[in-house]
Order: C-alpha cells, then structure tokens, then sequence
C-alpha cells in the first residue's frame, strides 16, 4: 500500500529509471567478464607488434617485399590473435546477453572497446613508423585492418546508442518526471517537466 505521502511522480518509474536501476543487479561476474574481454583485447593489440618484421638482422640480399613478408615471431602473432578473438567473441556475447541496458553495454563495452582499439591503432603506427622507418608488414597491415575496424565500429556504436536510443530514453524520461541534474555535490535536483514542443 502506496504511503499517505507518496508523491504520484514516484509512483511509477521510467524506462530509462529502470534501466539505471538494473545497472545495480547486473551480477558483479558479468562487470568482471566485460573488463577481462575488453582488456584481453588490449592484450591482443599489444601483442602484435612484437611480431612485425624487423629490418635489422636481415641478409644483405633480402629485398623490402621479403623482408616485409616475414613475420618476425610466429608463436607471439598465435597468442596476439587469440587474445584477439577471445576478446571480440566475449564481447559479442556480453552485447547479446545485456542487449537490453544500453547503459551498461555502452559504459562496459563499446567505450571501453573504443579505447582499447584506438590504443591498439596508436602501439601500431608507433612501431611502423618508430621501429620499422614507415615499412608496414603483412603483419603490421593486418594489424591496422582489425584494429582500425574495431575503433569505427566501436565508435559508431557509442554514438548510435549514446546519442540514439540513450537519448531517447533520457527524453521521454524528462518529459514525465522533470529534468534531473546532478546539483553541486551530486546529490540530484529535480526541475521542471518538459513538454513535447520543447523535445
């Protein structure tokens, strides 16, 4: 039974309400297992360019296409893809596990993705152009195929939720309870209702 002082606008919660309080019953296991795939991920993209070749070392009569086709440590570019894979399929697998918060799958997933990759791409170009004089490999190439895919993809998938189907929800939020802001200790302030000609 509602109390005697039940204010009505509490009385019902949004989906974007909802949402944010799902966030609290997402086993502890699944944020661990985002965290771990995400940075397995980061591993992979560490891990490949210990495997490009080198110019040093190389017979006086190699030319740059052989040289460049070589990969310099075949057991390392294993573990680099596989860390790789593990990574993109967990991550896969948590996005159609929690495909319905999109909060959590943007905060846990897709930022972190995005980050993650977008570092894989900066470790790639640094050794190409740092270690390597600007030469890119069959395995440097590769790398920045699947590291600059997974960066766009990452990112267009931040945005589309974040300024899509996040948006939409925070906005159809506003217009029943109030804008809400954080306040100056974060302690929340409730404001005004918005009505559709604002939206």
């Amino acid at each position: 039974m509602p109390g005697l002082h039940s204010n009505p606008d509490q009385d019902f919660q949004t989906r974007y309400v909802r949402m944010l309080l799902a966030l609290d019953d997402i086993p502890q296991l699944q944020n661990l297992l985002a965290s771990f795939f995400t940075w397995i991920l980061l591993a992979g993209f560490i891990l490949f360019p210990g495997t490009f070749a080198s110019w040093k070392d190389q017979p006086a009569g190699s030319t740059q296409s052989e040289i460049l086709a070589i990969i310099n440590n075949v057991p390392l570019l294993v573990i680099a893809w596989m860390c790789t894979g593990v990574g993109g399929c967990g991550m896969i697998w948590l996005w159609w596990r929690w495909q319905s918060n999109y909060i959590w799958l943007v905060n846990r997933i897709f930022v972190p993705g995005l980050l993650n990759s977008f570092m894989g791409v900066i470790s790639t170009l640094t050794n190409v152009y740092g270690s390597e004089s600007g030469a890119f490999s069959s395995s440097a190439k590769s790398t920045i195929i699947v590291t600059g895919t997974l960066t766009v993809v990452c990112g267009l998938l931040v945005l589309g939720y974040h300024f899509g189907l996040i948006r939409n929800l925070r906005l159809e939020h506003e217009r029943m309870v109030g804008v809400e802001k954080a306040g100056k200790h974060g302690e929340g302030i409730l404001g005004e209702k918005k009505n559709s000609r604002e939206i």
